[in-house]
């Protein structure tokens, strides 16, 4: 997409698309062959991960780690997050909430507000002069969502997902779970993936970036400004080496992405059993989609690094 363009016609179209159905099996298609030959290499690197004995110890090896990895933050923002504080002590100090709990305790939110990259400078401004009432507000709504969503899409529920509506994610929206320009999707799906890898995709960033890779195109899949719908060219302001950098697309909606992620997942479930013959533990079911669009990225790192104008941007990875 193109940032001079969001709110013209063009643009209004394009964000339909974004969660137009139709639409979307049409850039899956695109995609498929794409992701046959990544994932076939990722496994590949797996088969010989920490070079054990065989094959099969090498994925359980990064199965274990993988979980171990992730492990200190759901435990952390599970105590951070219980909904007993959330309805008591941070409700009658939302300020609290604000400048101690998320910016000092929650990790995500700490290291962004650390980060020392010039993108991040419009998002520090807008968490700063957000109300604390209104985070709090949103943090609040996230989490009762998340449990319920938890909850109610059981596995069976889950396996009979196949459309954007299906997954149930746009419910977030309607239910005020995220607030713009301070905790969007990247914050949102961080936070809940490591709360709740079962059902909450995360690595959204690298995410969305793997998914431009996937297409394999240099401009969008029947997109009117014929521009990638997983990109977001910032041609309305200039970095300060003077060039018009583009990102990931931040708009991108959650729902849609949530929907490939988890076609994404049945593919290298099915993949990995043909290969290692071993299930992958659905539990962990988005600890897996996060670290193949890790590898999907590292393949493309300088590609991304032309794309942002700074190599600063290589470290993309470490916030949301």
């Amino acid at each position: 997409m193109i940032r001079s363009q969001i709110d013209t016609n063009i643009g209004d179209r394009e964000f339909e698309l974004l969660e137009d159905q139709d639409h979307m099996e049409e850039v899956w298609k695109v995609m498929q062959p794409r992701l046959e030959q990544y994932v076939d290499e990722y496994l590949e690197g797996v088969s010989h991960y920490k070079d054990k004995p065989t094959p099969g110890d090498s994925y359980a090896a990064l199965l274990a780690e993988m979980i171990k990895k992730n492990d200190r933050l759901h435990d952390k923002y599970h105590d951070l997050f219980d909904m007993d504080l959330m309805e008591e002590e941070y409700a009658e100090d939302t300020e609290g909430f604000k400048s101690v709990t998320l910016k000092k305790e929650c990790d995500v939110i700490n290291k962004a507000l650390q980060s020392k990259s010039e993108a991040m400078g419009e998002w520090k401004s807008k968490f700063y002069g957000c109300k604390s009432q209104q985070i709090y507000d949103t943090f609040y709504n996230m989490m009762c969502f998340a449990e319920e969503y938890d909850s109610d899409m059981t596995e069976e529920e889950l396996e009979s997902v196949d459309t954007i509506e299906d997954i149930g994610l746009a419910q977030m929206s309607e239910d005020a779970c995220y607030q713009t320009g301070v905790l969007g999707f990247g914050i949102v799906s961080n936070i809940l993936n490591h709360m709740y890898p079962r059902v909450f995709p995360g690595n959204y960033k690298a995410g969305v970036y793997s998914l431009h890779f996937l297409t394999n195109k240099g401009h969008g899949v029947n997109m009117p400004s014929d521009s990638s719908e997983f990109l977001m060219v910032k041609d309305d302001s200039y970095s300060k080496t003077g060039i018009i950098e583009t990102e990931h697309n931040y708009y991108f909606p959650y729902q849609t992405f949530g929907l490939y992620s988890l076609r994404i997942y049945r593919y290298m479930e099915s993949r990995i059993k043909n290969r290692f013959k071993k299930d992958f533990p659905s539990d962990y079911r988005y600890l897996l989609t996060n670290d193949f669009y890790e590898y999907v990225t590292s393949v493309h790192r300088q590609d991304i690094a032309t794309l942002c104008g700074n190599d600063d941007m290589l470290k993309f990875n470490t916030i949301w």
